[in-house]
Parts: C-alpha cells; sequence; structure tokens
C-alpha cells in the first residue's frame, strides 16, 4: 500500500528512531532487521517504499536495491538511509537503482520531505500510468544515468563564475548533455529537463520562488537544488513546491551527475506516460479508420454547441451525411475497396471543414458535421459545395483501374436560441439531430446525391441542391 514503509535496518536504535519519525507522520510502518528477508517481505506486504540501512549485511544496499528493482515489486521506491558523506557513493547507490540517498544527518523535516516527495513523483506515474493497464504500469523510478534515448538538456541558475566550469563537467560527464549556465529565470530555455538551482549564490526565499516558477506546466524541468547552506526548512519548502531532489555538495561531484541522471530519467518517464495517456485518449475520441471524431465524442460536442446557441442566441447547423450506394462497392470490390473510399471522403470533409467545426464517423458510411455559429444560408452553402466535392472524388483502387466514384447525400438542420432555450442541451441536441436525419431520409427519397434541408419540421425537408447531368448513374460504380 503507498502509505506503508519497510524499514530495514539491523541496529535497533536507528530502526527504532526512523520508526517513531516516520509512524508520527502517519505512514504504516514495517520493520526488518535481516537484509536476506527484505524482498520476501516486500513482495507479501507491498509496502509504497523500502528504507534501507547503508549499514546492512550482504547484499547490502546496494544489492537490495538491484534486487528490487528486477522483482515483481519494482514499483516500490528504495530509499537509502546512510552515514556516510561519500558522494561517490550516493552515486553508485543510484546507479544501483536507489530513488534517493538521505544522509542520517539530515533533519527530520528535510528527510521527511524528501520521502513525501517521492511518494507525491510515484503518485503522479501512478495516475498517468493507469494502473491496471499492464503495458503503462510504472517499473521503478530509478534508472542508470547512462541508459536515456537522447542527452539530457540541463540549464545551471547561478550567478557564480565558477558555474561555468561546473556545466562544462556535468555535460563532459553526462556524455553529450546539453548544459547551460543562465543568470536570470526568464532566459529559462524551452524543452529543458533538469534545472539546477544554486542555492548558496540564491539564498533561500529566492530558491523557494525560482523553484515554484520552474515547476510551473506539464513540460515543466525537475528541478535540482544544489546547496551546503540552506536550511533543512527551506529544502522542505522547496521540495513540498515540486523540486525534484537536493544535493548537499559543491555541484562538480559524482553525485550531482547521479542526481542529473535519475531526474532526467523520470521526466522521461512523465513524458512517455503522457504521450501514451495522449495517444489513448485520442484513440477512444477518434474513428481509427477515417481519423474523425467517433460519436462517442461527437454527441457531447453537438450538446454543447446547444448549450451555446442558448447562452449566445447565434444559430448552428448539423449536417447528417450518408453515402449512397455504398453497400454496392463492398460487395463488388470488398472491405478493403469500401475503407479506401471512406478514408478518402473524411480526408475531404476535414478539407472542407477547416477550422469551423466538428466531423465524426457515426456509422459505417455515415458522418455527422457540426458547425457551430452557423446559420441555414451558410450551412446549405456549406453542404452543397461538400456533396459536389465528394461527387467529384475518384479514389484509386488497383481492381478498378479507373478508380471508385461514390455520391453522398445530407440532411441539413440549423437552430436558434428559440429552439434551444426550452430543452436542457441533451434535448436540443437530440431534436436537432431528429431533423436532419429526417432531412437526410428525404434526401434519400428524393433521388439520393442531392442536399435537403429541414425546416423546423413545417412542410417537411426541403430541397437545396440537385445533382446536374453525371457521368454515372449508380453512384459507386467505376469512373468512366
Amino acid at each position: 500500500m503507498p502509505g506503508r514503509i519497510l524499514i530495514a535496518d539491523d541496529r535497533f536504535a536507528s530502526r527504532l528512531m526512523l520508526s517513531a519519525l516516520f509512524s508520527g507522520a502517519y505512514y504504516d510502518i514495517l520493520q526488518s532487521d535481516r537484509a536476506s528477508e527484505v524482498v520476501q517481505i516486500a513482495r507479501t506486504e507491498r509496502p509504497g517504499a523500502v528504507l534501507l540501512s547503508d549499514g546492512l549485511d550482504a547484499p547490502g544496499a546496494a544489492g537490495l536495491c538491484e534486487a528490487l528493482r528486477a522483482s515483481d515489486c519494482s514499483d516500490l521506491l528504495r530509499i537509502v538511509i546512510t552515514d556516510r558523506d561519500d558522494p561517490a557513493r550516493a552515486a553508485m547507490l543510484i546507479a544501483s537503482g536507489a530513488d534517493e540517498v538521505i544522509s542520517r544527518s539530515c533533519s527530520d523535516t528535510e528527510m521527511l520531505a524528501r520521502v513525501r516527495r517521492l511518494f507525491d513523483h510515484r503518485a503522479r506515474v501512478s495516475d498517468l500510468s493507469m494502473q491496471g493497464v499492464g503495458s503503462l504500469r510504472p517499473h521503478g523510478l530509478a534508472e542508470a544515468a547512462g541508459g536515456f534515448t537522447r542527452p539530457a538538456r540541463v540549464a545551471i541558475l547561478s550567478r557564480v563564475k565558477s558555474a561555468a566550469d561546473w556545466a562544462r563537467e556535468i555535460g563532459r560527464q553526462l556524455g553529450g548533455a546539453q548544459v547551460r549556465v543562465i543568470h536570470d529565470i526568464e532566459a529559462l530555455p524551452k524543452g529543458l529537463d533538469v534545472l539546477m538551482l544554486d542555492g548558496d549564490d540564491l539564498g533561500a526565499q529566492a530558491t523557494v520562488r525560482l523553484t515554484a516558477r520552474g515547476m510551473r506546466g506539464d513540460d515543466a524541468p525537475e528541478v535540482l537544488i544544489a546547496t551546503s547552506t540552506l536550511s533543512g526548512d527551506v529544502i522542505a519548502q522547496a521540495l513540498d513546491i515540486g523540486a525534484g531532489g537536493v544535493v548537499r555538495q559543491p555541484p562538480t561531484n559524482e553525485e550531482v551527475i547521479a542526481r542529473i541522471g535519475l531526474l532526467h530519467a523520470r521526466r522521461q518517464r512523465l513524458s512517455q506516460l503522457r504521450d501514451s495517456l495522449r495517444v489513448g485518449l485520442q484513440s477512444a475520441m477518434t474513428d481509427p479508420l477515417t481519423g474523425l471524431f467517433n460519436r462517442r465524442y461527437a454527441l457531447p460536442r453537438v450538446e454543447a454547441m446547444m448549450a451555446e446557441v442558448a447562452a449566445s442566441g447565434r444559430p448552428s447547423a448539423l449536417l447528417m451525411c450518408d453515402l449512397d450506394h455504398f453497400k454496392w462497392i463492398n460487395d463488388t470490390f470488398g472491405h478493403a475497396a469500401g475503407d479506401a473510399v471512406l478514408q478518402t471522403v473524411a480526408r475531404v470533409m476535414r478539407d472542407h471543414l477547416g477550422g469551423m467545426g466538428l466531423a465524426a464517423r457515426i456509422g459505417g458510411e455515415e458522418f455527422l458535421i457540426a458547425l457551430p455559429a452557423c446559420g441555414r444560408v451558410a450551412a446549405a452553402r456549406f453542404a452543397r459545395e461538400l456533396r459536389q466535392a465528394v461527387g467529384e472524388l475518384i479514389t484509386p483502387y488497383p481492381a478498378a483501374p479507373e478508380g471508385l466514384c461514390v455520391t453522398m447525400s445530407i440532411g441539413v438542420a440549423t437552430a436558434d436560441a428559440s429552439i434551444a432555450l426550452p430543452l436542457d442541451p441533451a434535448d436540443a441536441a437530440a431534436t436537432l439531430m431528429t431533423r436532419a436525419d429526417r432531412a437526410l431520409y428525404g434526401a434519400k427519397a428524393a433521388g439520393r446525391d442531392c442536399v435537403m434541408q429541414d425546416v423546423h419540421l413545417k412542410g417537411g425537408p426541403r430541397p437545396i441542391a440537385r445533382s446536374a447531368d453525371r457521368r454515372r448513374t449508380v453512384p459507386g460504380q467505376l469512373a468512366g
């Protein structure tokens, strides 16, 4: 469970102090004094985090981090508590899979803030990965610094002259990383992965303020605070605002490099999850064959359009479109041919629509087009031009040397505030769709390949466009 921590320490007094600290912060505490049972307890109890003493017997903290990362509970947080003030040791532990390395000399406030920050970060990962979807499930937060698909982009915010030397050293050790020094947060480059703040140069208030500014937006970089002077309370405040980590060493050692790599990996992971979620949401909203919106997405948008009609008084229009004799194409040339025609028609719809409305595939060969803030005359003109463009289409297909042709029947309905106001948006949308459907049926009954307009159910549908002499008599036959 996320709020449960397993404390693994073979020293009773140390284990007792850590247990008191974290239980006082309302974590559920498990304890172990033997390294050999840590992995099994983690598998059985499923804690949210494991706090490992760096003094544990073999396999030691580094070995346990590696074992836990490779196990079926790899998504738990791995935190090493160490007595050693050794940057090289901290870097090695991070490379072994530690999500955080915390010195015992760290204040209680800062230690709790560091752990709290890790839990917050893991919650973001869990939210984005939609737990239960195996392909998106997180596999831990720590990665080796050298395993990235592209070099890190790093900026150091500092006004000291030695910052340029830090940048060169970090770039060299991170293997091609783009590292630059900036003197003002306004010069923050776009697409940055890690922003390192020189806390000693900036001071307490500026460090906290700039941390908050640097964390704005989903595309914000991870923030690493480098300091040897800021208090634990200041560090805790910066971590709670969103800083990703802190290093209490001069920024020229192995630990800084490891922590930048760790933060880069975390940001890459979040970016990948956001991309996966974005693709998933896009798939849920769109028809995979045509790339148009699907019915599930379109119907709420029509309701929103009707709500806007009621609020603004500006009319809007709805078109129901159906390809004529489409079954003939599928029966004659196969469904692959029908798919090719649907894709071609969808491209024409997008081209004609531009950015002025919404087009959706709501059935096999049936489409919906919503035109916000569009009156009757403009909607009729749009429908007439679309019908003509579809009628002139020739879809290339191997089995049809001269290409496939199809025509379209369109029903048009418009609504203004006098129609939308008496009804709630859902009922108003349903009424508008019924009118557009009735107009479409009228177009079909009138001989197809035409546009019919609904007139508020008075007098029935009215034709506003009919086909002229055509080169073919049966829509869907070979062009010729």
